[in-house]
Parts: C-alpha cells; sequence; structure tokens
C-alpha cells in the first residue's frame, strides 16, 4: 500500500514536472509539454486513481492550454484533454466541472472568443466525445444547461463543419439526456432553424435531424415553430434532406407524445413525400405511413370495430388502378380532412409553383384516403381546385384532374353537381370545366347515365359553349370526351343532339392553334358512342334541329357573331344533308343577304355556296329539291349580289357571287336542271344585264368569270331552244370590247368566249338586215389580227363567221390581205373554209353552166 502511494506521488511529480514547459514563453516548448504529458501516461500505463491524482494537481495548468495564444498550442490541449478525458479517465463529474466552465468561456458565449475556426472545431469535437461517453448517466446531467448554452452558439458558428457537428452533437446529447433535454430543448429550435437554408446540404441535414429530435421532447409550442420551415426542405435538390423530413415526420406520427392533437400539422409532411420524384423516399414514405395507419389502428381499435368488420371489403366502384390504404391511414385522414382543406386551399393559390405544384400532389392523396369523407369539405375546396385547373403548369393542372377524378369516384352527382353547376352558369372559365371533365370521368358510368342529359344541356347552353379561347376550348372537348365515355347507344335524342350542338359550335369558333380534326374526331366519336353509323348520319340527324336554333336568334349578324359563325360551319360540313334543310337553310340566307347584313358575312357565305355547288354528285341525289334551292339562291342571293356598290367589299362579293353562279350554271348544263319557264323568262332576263355590266368591273377577275357565265348562259339557253337573237345582241358587243382588255387571261376568255357565241347563233342574226352587226365583228376581229398570240383563235372564230356572212367576209379578208399585206395565215383560213363548204354543195347540187350562179350559193 505504502509503495502504491509513493509511485503514485513520483508519477504525479512527475507529471509536473513536464506540466512546467506548459508555462515556458516558446510556444514550442508548450506544445511539446502536452505532447510528453501524453507519452508519460502512455508508457507508464498508469491505473485510473493515478491518473484522477494527477488530474487533481494539474488540471490547472493542461486547461491553461485551452487560452493559449498559439493555436498550435490550443490544438494540442484540446487533443490531450480529449485523450486523457475520453480515453482514459473513468466517470466522474469532477472532471467535468473543470472542463465545462473553459468550454463555455471559448465557445458558448455570444462574443467570438476563440477566433480559429479548427479549434472552435475541435472544441466542438471534444464536447461530443464528453457526451458520448457520459451517455445515460447522471454525471452528465448536472451540465445540460452548459451544453444547451455551448451548443445553441456553435450552431450559429459561421464555420459550416462547426455547424454540421453541433446539429449531430444536439442528436447525441437528447438520446444521453432522453429524461431530461426538454426541459431546455425548445431553446435550440430557433439557432437550428437558422441552418435550415444553409447552402451546404450536410448542414441542413443535420440541421433536420437536429430538429427532429429537438421536437420530439419539446411541446407544441416547438411543434408550431418548425413545421414551416420543415415543410420549406420538401422542395430541398438533395433527395437525401427530402428523405430525412419523411423519416422525422414518420418518427413524430409514431412517437409524438401530442401527436394526437397535431396530426394535422405532421401530416402534410409525410403525405407529400408519397410522390416524390426519387422512389426511395416514396418507398420509404410508403413503409413509413402504412406503419403510422396500422398504429393508429390498433391504438383505436374499439372506436374502429364495425369498420374492421368489412376490413378486406372494397367499395363497389373503388378505382381498380390504386391500391387503397390501410383503414388506420384513411381514418387518420377523415378525422383531420377539415384541418387540411384550409391550408391546400392557400396552397393551392401560392404565388409559388413548387409550393402549388407539391399543394396538388397532396390534394391527390387526401382525397383518395378521405373518400367520401372530402363531401363535407367539397365545398371549400373547389374555389382553389377551380383556381390551380388553370395553372399555367401543365403537371399542376394533371394533378388537379386526378384529384377531381378521384372525388368523382367517391362523391355522388347530386353533391358535387349542386355545387359546380351554378358557378358553371353564373360565367365558367376553364378551370370551372376541367374540374367538371375530372369528375365526369371518375363518376361510375352506372351512376352517371341518369343525369347525363343534365350535363349535356349544360355543355350545350349558349352562354357556356360559345367562347373563342384555346384553353376554353380545350377543355370543352375535354369534357365532352369524357362525357362520351360514360354514354352508350340508350343515351335520349336530347343528349345526343346536345353534344352534337357542343362540338359543332366549338368548331364553328375554333381557335386557329387548335387542329379541326379534334372537333371532327369528337364528333367520330359520338356517332359511335350513339352507335350511328358515321358522323354523316349525325349530320342528318341533328342538323335541321341546329339550323332551327340559329334561326330564332337575332337577324342581325355579322361576320363575328357566334350564331353566323355556327351557319357557315354547317353549310360547309353538312353537305351530304344539305338539301333536306334546303328550306331552312332558305330561311336564313334570307336573312344574311339583307341590306343590312355585314358584307364580310355575305362575301363569306358565297364562299362556301361556291364550293358546295362544285359538288355534284352529292347535290344531284336529289335534283327536285335541288332545282328550288337553285332557283332561290338565283333569286334571293347570286342577283342581288351581283349589283354594281361601291368598294372593296362589294367588288369581293361580286366576283365571288360571278364564281358561285359559273358554278351553278355548269351545274344547270350538265344534269339539264332548271327547265321551267321562270328560268329562261325571268332569271336569264336578269342576269343579262348584270352579266354585261360585270366586263366592266375593276376586279379583272370579275370580267373573265362574267364573260365565262355568258358563254354558260347562251349553252344552256341553246339546250332548252331558248337562244334568241336580242340576247345575241346584247351579249357580243360587250364582249369585243374585252378584246381590249389590259389584262391577257380575260382578253383570252373574252375570246374564247365570242367563239363559243358564233356557234350555232341565231337563225335571224344570219339575215341581210344584221349587216351592220356582221361588219362590227369581223373587223374588230381583223383589228385584233396583228396579235401573234391569239392569231389561231381568230382564224377559229373567221371560220365560224362563214355560216353568217360569207361574203362579207371575203371581201374583209381580201381587203387585208392586200393593202396591208397581211399574212396569208387568216387568207388562206377563210379561202378554205370558203372552197371546202362550196366544194360540199357542188356534190349535192346538180352542175350548172352559169358559174356565177353557183358561187352565189
Amino acid at each position: 500500500m505504502l509503495n502504491c502511494t509513493e509511485d503514485t506521488s513520483d508519477h504525479v511529480t512527475t507529471s509536473k514536472k513536464i506540466c512546467l514547459g506548459i508555462q515556458s514563453s516558446d510556444r514550442r516548448i508548450r506544445r511539446q509539454a502536452y505532447i510528453d504529458l501524453r507519452e508519460f501516461i502512455t508508457r507508464n500505463n498508469l491505473g485510473d486513481d493515478i491518473l484522477c491524482s494527477m488530474f487533481y494537481e494539474i488540471h490547472i495548468y493542461i486547461l491553461s492550454g485551452i487560452r493559449d495564444n498559439a493555436e498550435s498550442v490550443r490544438s494540442q490541449t484540446i487533443q490531450f484533454l480529449n485523450y486523457l478525458i475520453v480515453e482514459k479517465l473513468p466517470l466522474n463529474d469532477f472532471y467535468l466541472t473543470y472542463i465545462f466552465p473553459v468550454l463555455l468561456e471559448r465557445i458558448g458565449s455570444a462574443e467570438l472568443i476563440e477566433e480559429s475556426e479548427e479549434i472552435r472545431f475541435q472544441l466542438v469535437q471534444f464536447l461530443n466525445a464528453v457526451i458520448l461517453k457520459y451517455s445515460n448517466s447522471s454525471q452528465l446531467k448536472p451540465f445540460l444547461n452548459d451544453c444547451i448554452l455551448i451548443l445553441a452558439e456553435t450552431v450559429k458558428d459561421k464555420y459550416p463543419a462547426v455547424k454540421e457537428l453541433s446539429c449531430t452533437t444536439i442528436v447525441r446529447l437528447a438520446k444521453a439526456l432522453p429524461n431530461d433535454f426538454h426541459k431546455q430543448a425548445e431553446s435550440l429550435i430557433k439557432p437550428v432553424l437558422s441552418c435550415l437554408t444553409h447552402q451546404r446540404y450536410k448542414v441542413r441535414l443535420e440541421a433536420v435531424n437536429a430538429v427532429g429530435e429537438i421536437i420530439i421532447h419539446s411541446t407544441y409550442k416547438g411543434l408550431d415553430e418548425v413545421v414551416g420551415p420543415l415543410a420549406e426542405r420538401l422542395f430541398d435538390q438533395i433527395y437525401v434532406i427530402r428523405l430525412a423530413v419523411a423519416k422525422i415526420a414518420g418518427r413524430w406520427l409514431l412517437e409524438y407524445r401530442d401527436r394526437y392533437s397535431y396530426f394535422y400539422k405532421i401530416l402534410p409532411l409525410i403525405l407529400t413525400c408519397l410522390n416524390d420524384d426519387v422512389e426511395e423516399i416514396r418507398l420509404e414514405s410508403t413503409l413509413l405511413w402504412e406503419k403510422i395507419g396500422t398504429q393508429y389502428q390498433e391504438e383505436n381499435e374499439k372506436d374502429l370495430k364495425d369498420e374492421l368488420d368489412y376490413l378486406f371489403t372494397l367499395p363497389k366502384y373503388y378505382p381498380e388502378n390504386m391500391k387503397r390504404p390501410n383503414l388506420g391511414c384513411r381514418i387518420l385522414i377523415k378525422r383531420n380532412v377539415s384541418k387540411l382543406s384550409g391550408a391546400i386551399c392557400r396552397e393551392l393559390t401560392s404565388w409559388q409553383e413548387d409550393i402549388r405544384f407539391k399543394c396538388s400532389q397532396l390534394l391527390c392523396v387526401i382525397v383518395l384516403h378521405a373518400e367520401e369523407g372530402i363531401t363535407q369539405n367539397l365545398q371549400d375546396l373547389l374555389p382553389a381546385i377551380y383556381s390551380a385547373a388553370r395553372d399555367d403548369d401543365s403537371r399542376i393542372v394533371t394533378n388537379i384532374f386526378h384529384a377531381c377524378e378521384i372525388i368523382g369516384h367517391f362523391v355522388k352527382f347530386h353533391i358535387w353537381s349542386k355545387l359546380l353547376f351554378p358557378v358553371i352558369e353564373d360565367g365558367p372559365h376553364y378551370g370551372h370545366l376541367t374540374t367538371l371533365a375530372g369528375l365526369i370521368k371518375g363518376s361510375p358510368k352506372e351512376c352517371l347515365i341518369e343525369n347525363i342529359e343534365k350535363i349535356s344541356n349544360l355543355l350545350a347552353d349558349d352562354s357556356i359553349c360559345c367562347n373563342r379561347k384555346k384553353r376554353y376550348q380545350l377543355e370543352m372537348l375535354h369534357c365532352l370526351t369524357c362525357l362520351i365515355e360514360k354514354c352508350d347507344k340508350t343515351a335520349s335524342n336530347t343528349t345526343g343532339f346536345n353534344m352534337f350542338k357542343a362540338v359543332v359550335t366549338l368548331l364553328s369558333l375554333r381557335h386557329p392553334d387548335i387542329e379541326e380534326d379534334m372537333f371532327l374526331k369528337v364528333l367520330e366519336d359520338i356517332a359511335v358512342c350513339l352507335d350511328v353509323k358515321d358522323s354523316d348520319l349525325l349530320w342528318r340527324l341533328y342538323t335541321l334541329r341546329l339550323l332551327e336554333h340559329i334561326n330564332n336568334t337575332s337577324t342581325i349578324w355579322t361576320i363575328t357573331s357566334d350564331n353566323a359563325c355556327m351557319f357557315l360551319t354547317i353549310l360547309y360540313n353538312s353537305k351530304g344533308t344539305f338539301l333536306e334543310n334546303w328550306k331552312c337553310i332558305e330561311v336564313i340566307l334570307n336573312k344574311v343577304f339583307d341590306n343590312e347584313t355585314d358584307a364580310e358575312l355575305k362575301l363569306k357565305t358565297l364562299c362556301i355556296l361556291a364550293d358546295i355547288f362544285q359538288e355534284k354528285d352529292m347535290l344531284l341525289k336529289d335534283t327536285e329539291n335541288l332545282n328550288l334551292f337553285l332557283l332561290m339562291v338565283l333569286t334571293d342571293v347570286l342577283i342581288p349580289s351581283l349589283i354594281w356598290h361601291a368598294g372593296t367589299t362589294a367588288e369581293a362579293i361580286r366576283t365571288m357571287a360571278a364564281l358561285c353562279l359559273q358554278n351553278i350554271l355548269v351545274l344547270i348544263q350538265e344534269a339539264n336542271l332548271m327547265d321551267t319557264d321562270i328560268f329562261m323568262e325571268q332569271i336569264v332576263e336578269q342576269l343579262l344585264p348584270l352579266l354585261t355590266s360585270l366586263l366592266e368591273d375593276a376586279s379583272y377577275r370579275s370580267r373573265k368569270l362574267s364573260a365565262e357565265c355568258l358563254t354558260l348562259l347562251k349553252q344552256i339557253c341553246c339546250l332548252k331552244n331558248a337562244w334568241s337573237v336580242d340576247s345575241f345582241i346584247k351579249i357580243y358587243p360587250e364582249l369585243l370590247k374585252r378584246l381590249d382588255d389590259p389584262v391577257e387571261n380575260v382578253r383570252l376568255c373574252a375570246l374564247k368566249s365570242i367563239m363559243i357565241l358564233l356557234e350555232s347563233p341565231p337563225e335571224e342574226f344570219k339575215a341581210n338586215h344584221y349587216k351592220a352587226h356582221h361588219e362590227i365583228i369581223i373587223d374588230t376581229l381583223l383589228t385584233h389580227f396583228d396579235d401573234e398570240d391569239v392569231q389561231d383563235m381568230i382564224c377559229d372564230a373567221m371560220e365560224k363567221l362563214i355560216h353568217i356572212n360569207k361574203e362579207l367576209l371575203l371581201s374583209r379578208t381580201n381587203e387585208n390581205a392586200m393593202t396591208e399585206n397581211m399574212s396569208n395565215k387568216l387568207y388562206r383560213a377563210v379561202h378554205f373554209q370558203w372552197e371546202s363548204r362550196n366544194l360540199e354543195q357542188n356534190l349535192l347540187i346538180p352542175k350548172s353552166n352559169n358559174d356565177k350562179e353557183i358561187l352565189k350559193m
């Protein structure tokens, strides 16, 4: 025993001698003293008693090194203390009594005492090691306050490594003193929250873990303070941080002692992670969520007895592609949905896009869990849903549509329709329609079939389907597509008409950026749904009813009027049923071509009519109605439109009316239509002066079309034996004038028309008292013979004049050939024609000795 005491005394004395170096003015000697002291302890393998005595004697010297001016000495001091206190000395709060005041002095005050970042980091490492060694021991408990004060300052350190380690140390301290940490935990909340936004992800990660541990030991006030900042970490770009948030939220929902009062605050954290982009987070969150639900179910087993009896029975119309959450999860959401809905409404309208996106995902999760329990909160949620459905981010709109689809599965039609329909009727926007489309798509077909007509009535209302905005039209088509999926051939005729009307209205007002095929595809889908052969039959079924609807509106239309656009669309697309509805079309055309109607609308209508009259095969299927319709068009539409009015629009109308007339005349000629006295006596008499006047029109297209129409009119009159000399004399002078037209195409067209006009002229016109007319025709043609481009055509025209006045023609050609040195081409052509005709007559008539008489024949 005496020897042991002597050994202790010797070792203490030796250690004191070594510590004399700590008091040296040379920092190298001071630093070396700590190294020598460590080697001395290690070399002699000193026992606990000797080390305790040694610490008691030399602690003043060694602790002074922490305050040394030299950084290297302070660093070596901390290393020695870590070796001595943590590795060598046994557990005893005696040592801590001297250690913590020094730590508190150096890194536990608001004033920066320790300027070296590395030394501050070493000191926190030392504190962390001490806490770890004294974990779950009564010796550390008296120093809890000192630890809290130190960590509250170090966690705010500018050095990231110190921040990170401080957060880790907080977690370790909470685990080291689980029964006492709550007393001081809340004082760490604000300092730790400042680390959640640090630029280094490791600092943020450790801060999240620290927050999770602090809240477990805190009161409700701490939870209120951290939920918001922690929720922001769900948008962190580093996935491990989001994963940490999920784990923390899961732990709170499982372990937080006051969790039942604050489920609604914690639930969004874990539920948001269920839809994270990273699969690892989704899987971990799902496992945690199922565990939470199972625990909640077990804790409330008595209250859930009835539900547990039907635990494995799915609702009748449960979505096939979705897994039903366990009972505990569903009940937990149902009991908190009213508290969650308010927050969702706010966040869905946030100015930050990422928040709106995450919230839209959260909405899908909540409505899936709440099932029919969402009904009582639907009125509060819908306005926010409408707003989110109009978001520019397509991901948000997709989530909102999916959420509405789920709501449609669980909430009955008579409930959501009472909330949604009045809003749409008051003034719809495409957000309402997106919501409606989702609800329709989600509703079970068997439950919705009885109410399809109500929905179709809503969509077909003029105030709802008449809209020219792109997004609105796309969502209308989406609604109709979803509605078609719920229809079948048992749908009422009214439902079919309503869907047809809505699509045709949208097609009429189509936005330029939307392809026409989209609308036509929906019409085909309607036909398939109603078990109709094709979309053409759909037009046949509902066109008349739609025309009558249009006809009941105001008579004053413009080119932009909704009903005017619908009428033009019907004209263009319902060609197969055009003549079946001609009487109703006639009434509307009379309105369109009223004097007060917009000129541009008249022009557009004439364009479509011109296209229609080119569809010969379609029109000739019903010649009886065609004759009546053509007579109406000629009388009420084209003849008034050919009358001259000032203005460029009026000029375009005359041109289009002439084109339309040309197509009609071709149809009449080829099918031998309009075989009535009214056409010959009234229509032709009215058309001739208008067409001859149109030959002087400012538009060269109108002049050309007029010449072609006059030619067709002549041919039709010949077919019907109604070609008179009066008509001939009215036409040919105007055509001859067009030979001087400044436009080459018009000149050529006029010459062709003259050639056709000279074919089969009225017999009366060949009489001698019409010689002056003959001279005008011949002289005018000869005048234009100098134009090499038309010489062949003039020769052909001259040949036809042989049948009208051969002597005058021969005389004029001889004179021109002799006096003007004209090309022999014309001379030979006319004389060859005459000789050929003379030879034919000689073969038929007996010879006479009087050659002159033969020539006169």
